[in-house]
């Protein structure tokens, strides 16, 4: 069988010995789930009143799956893919992203932590620490949460400062050396002054080899971050929280590619080239061992965030600075062209924001605000050339400039029947662009401004306090950038623009809550990689050159059985295609012989395509999860046994449509025991237990298609204490 149809089994085996065991305890029910409250709307509300598709992650979900970075939120929520290009991070919801790295580039998915703004791809991908919860908003934010939210929006939120002193450090060993680290202390230190830190530390080799060495750490990585706070209560109605981050990145892991293959073909030049060595299996790399790629960064970020009591609103100003320092190398082939190259990237980001929100209890609800965004992201590439010292090469620049001021509210017209609006207005400016060429020289290009109004209405009939149907109409877009490529000449790359309908249906009781939302998506001027012609030679550029249309279905639901056994479920169908995207980029492999291919033999002849009416890149067809939890008291204490299905139909990387991902499911299963104080906690876990060997990247260029393995099946242990 395949494996992830031995996933199915095992979770059929796993459903079935819980409801099983539900019905000889004849479900008896004696506490409802835990009411769920969500800031979706800039604003605290039960989940279940806001109009807008949630999935909502809880600290313990995410501890059940095994998740320990952003990206692994994949596995419990469906619509939602988290793939990369090298270390730029590219979140996909229901389809939208996007797949092009560049200077002032961004993402289509906006990320949030604590209210925060992240906009550089490739720190995205957090390692979480002492998270509360995650909140995926679906669908284009852009009222609320403004430009580059077209796909949606990812709120992260951690825990603050308390009077009342706790601890908690975590431990665990797994396979192929991984280790991990955490620990999180806050206390009191005057009567109106708490403070807390926390730390992590993780380290492993990576379950790659090299087979040019048999080096089976070539994959290893070394992370850590620290995080600290201070909370002032000057009083009832005004606090201030004062946090400082610091993450070091050692890690190897996203940039180890090999080739791709494709019906028994090998994608690569260096399949075809005498003494060339090229991986092809799960696992396998082929490296000069002297010029191994590795990513590595050094952030730093001040965040403060006070926050006053008027009476009638609350108001909460969010000032930030982020300092980021990347530096992405890689080996361009092992032995064939000899180059190596650093991606130096620096980023410096400013934002501040204003939000100011009404008190519960009215009939009027509403948040109102300004933002404000200064987002400088610079590239400058260093080459070294057959083992020679690194010299200076090409980079880019750019300085992102966003103003906006913005409104929503929600009137309740009946006791039943509820009307939303809301209104953005932004100023974007791109300036101070310019493109370093190999001489080092400038060549700098005019700054570029737009304004935007992105509107917002919803309408919502709420049958019983438990149940509601709504009906939104919202916009989104995603800001300008520049082509940097120099491929041709610097040229500005318009916004993209979405539409979004969106019909839903919540529900929740004591045990029960059911989610079920359809949308359908007309998404104009997609930023993308195209080709023309100069010269009869396919030039690649960004530029304005799709349009598309995604609809769909999707559902969750979270059923507490009985008391001890809970299961959560979802489902998406998205149907994503592009209804018009002429000159995009195609890829012909040419591997018939030398006769045949002449100077393109063992290459990819680049050419042009229409790619209208193909299935949009990184959406696949269907994604589902389910994650049943079983509790029970063992030994004077309590064991909890939890696994997490994630399945996904097929999809392309790329729109050339050579880097295709087959189906597959994963399974994550983990038994933790905690002791009658509920002072330790012992756990074993397995990830990807069947094994499956899956990608997390596809990439094709003239030399060949390429890919990065995600982990195989792993196993670890772990030990957490807590005090008092």
């Amino acid at each position: 069988m395949k494996n992830w149809r031995h996933a199915l089994f095992c979770y059929s085996a796993i459903v079935g010995i819980g409801t099983s065991y539900g019905a000889a305890a004849q479900q008896a029910s004696t506490g409802g789930m835990e009411e769920v409250v969500v800031t979706a709307q800039r604003r605290e509300e039960k989940l279940q009143d806001v109009p807008i598709s949630i999935t909502n992650i809880s600290n313990q979900q995410l501890t059940d799956a095994g998740i320990t970075d952003l990206a692994g939120i994949m596995a419990v929520t469906p619509g939602l893919r988290f793939d990369h290009n090298a270390n730029f991070f590219q979140p996909t919801i229901r389809g939208v992203s996007t797949s092009v790295v560049s200077s002032g580039g961004g993402s289509n998915v906006g990320i949030y932590i604590d209210g925060f703004y992240v906009p550089n791809p490739q720190s995205g991908d957090v390692q979480l620490l002492n998270v509360d919860s995650i909140q995926v908003l679906k669908g284009p934010q852009g009222t609320l949460f403004g430009r580059n939210t077209t796909g949606g929006a990812i709120l992260v939120t951690t825990s603050k400062p308390s009077q009342k002193m706790s601890s908690v450090v975590d431990a665990t060993y797994g396979s192929y050396n991984a280790q991990q680290y955490q620990g999180y202390f806050t206390t009191g230190l005057f009567d109106h002054l708490a403070m807390d830190v926390g730390g992590s530390f993780s380290k492993g080799d990576g379950y790659f080899t090299n087979i040019v060495d048999n080096d089976h750490t070539v994959g290893k990585y070394k992370n850590w971050q620290i995080r600290t706070g201070l909370k002032a209560d000057f009083s009832d109605n005004f606090s201030v929280l004062l946090r400082y981050e610091h993450h070091t990145t050692d890690d190897h892991r996203p940039v180890m590619d090999d080739t791709w293959v494709s019906n028994g073909q090998a994608l690569d030049i260096g399949a075809v080239t005498p003494g060339e060595i090229i991986a092809t299996k799960p696992g396998q790399v082929s490296f000069n061992p002297a010029y191994i790629p590795d990513f590595k960064a050094n952030d730093d970020i001040i965040q403060l965030t006070p926050t006053l009591d008027l009476d009638f609103a609350t108001l909460t100003s969010y000032t930030q600075y982020r300092r980021e320092k990347d530096d992405f190398s890689q080996n361009s082939s092992y032995n064939l062209l000899g180059v190596f190259d650093h991606v130096p990237v620096h980023d410096k980001t400013i934002t501040q924001e204003f939000l100011l929100s009404s008190k519960p209890g009215s009939r009027l609800q509403w948040t109102a605000g300004a933002f404000y965004l200064d987002y400088t992201d610079l590239y400058n590439v260093k080459l070294s050339l057959f083992g020679g010292p690194l010299i200076p090469g090409p980079g880019s620049n750019t300085d992102t400039v966003s103003a906006a001021v913005f409104a929503d509210a929600t009137y309740q017209l009946t006791d039943k029947f509820f009307i939303t609006g809301g209104l953005r207005y932004s100023h974007d400016e791109v300036k101070d662009v310019y493109q370093i060429n190999f001489d080092q020289s400038h060549t700098t290009a005019p700054n570029v401004t737009g304004n935007k109004v992105i509107p917002r209405v919803v309408l919502r009939y709420a049958f019983t306090p438990d149940s509601s149907v709504y009906a939104s109409y919202t916009q989104g877009y995603k800001g300008t950038i520049y082509d940097l490529g120099g491929a041709v000449p610097l040229h500005p790359v318009q916004p993209e623009s979405m539409n979004a309908f969106e019909i839903g249906y919540k529900y929740a009781s004591q045990n029960i809550s059911f989610n079920l939302a359809s949308y359908y998506y007309k998404y104009t001027n997609l930023q993308v990689s195209s080709y023309s012609l100069v010269n009869n030679n396919p030039v690649a550029f960004i530029t304005n050159a799709a349009n598309s249309r995604i609809y769909g279905l999707e559902g969750d639901v979270t059923y507490r059985v009985f008391t001890d056994f809970e299961i959560n479920a979802g489902g998406a169908y998205t149907n994503g295609k592009y209804t018009r995207w002429t000159g995009a980029p195609n890829y012909t492999p040419c591997f018939t012989s030398a006769a045949v291919c002449g100077a393109n033999y063992g290459m990819n002849v680049t050419g042009q395509i229409d790619a209208s009416g193909f299935q949009m890149a990184r959406a696949p067809e269907f994604t589902a999860t389910l994650g049943p939890r079983y509790t029970m008291d063992l030994a004077g204490g309590r064991l909890a046994l939890s696994s997490t299905l994630y399945y996904t139909s097929s999809f392309y990387f790329e729109v050339n449509r050579i880097t295709r991902q087959s189906a597959y499911a994963t399974v994550a299963l983990r038994a933790e025991w905690t002791d009658p104080s509920n002072r330790f906690t012992l756990a074993i876990y397995g990830d990807n237990v069947t094994d499956k060997r899956y990608s997390t990247q596809g990439q094709t260029g003239n030399t060949g298609a390429y890919n990065v393995w995600a982990a195989p099946a792993t196993i670890g242990g772990e030990i957490k204490a807590r005090f008092p």
